[in-house]
């Protein structure tokens, strides 16, 4: 129960972590800068973190040169998240943008898994798994089509009225 617990409060985290972003990157000239600044203040603390409980400098457990090219990009995975987050969360908001990333996640684990990809045990796509990740798939599109909707009635609401609206209004004949 402790993990789940741990797990929905880091998830709650997460899913504030673009909108601070977008916040810092409307205040910042460039979308870059929020995102080194962001990536800055996380590696402090893990500098700060690592410091005071003595596991500085890393120590590695086999040679680095021994280790598959692609364990060292995880850094720019997340360089890519934020720094597209920061660009397109003020655009679009929080939940479209949200439902989009866990979604793709969802299906990167589900083809990892089921291919036994970047070193995860090999646990075939079931018909369950793949209908978890349709759900996913389709609550995505239900939520930007609600987007969608909601762009469409707020541009409705902001259009000024037609000529012959106007001109009803302003005369003293009655419209024919």
């Amino acid at each position: 129960m402790l993990a789940v617990l741990i797990g929905l409060i880091a998830g709650c985290l997460l899913g504030t972590q673009p909108s601070v972003n977008g916040q810092l990157g409307k205040n910042l000239e460039h979308p870059l800068q929020a995102s080194l600044i962001s990536f800055a203040s996380g590696t402090l603390i893990l500098l700060v973190l690592t410091v005071s409980t003595g596991s500085f400098p890393p120590i590695f457990t086999s040679p680095p040169r021994e280790f598959p090219w692609w364990i060292w990009c995880g850094g720019a995975i997340g360089v890519v998240l934020v720094t597209s987050s920061l660009i397109l969360v003020p655009r679009v908001g929080s939940l479209p943008w949200f439902a989009a990333v866990m979604t793709g996640q969802t299906v990167a684990a589900l083809l990892l898994d089921h291919f036994g990809l970047l070193g995860n045990p090999r646990t075939e796509a079931s018909p369950l798994r793949l209908i978890g990740a349709g759900l996913l798939i389709t609550g995505v599109l239900v939520i930007v089509q609600a987007k969608r909707l909601e762009h469409r009635q707020t541009n409705q609401a902001s259009v000024p009225q037609s000529e012959d609206s106007n001109r009803a209004l302003t005369s003293d004949k009655p419209s024919k």
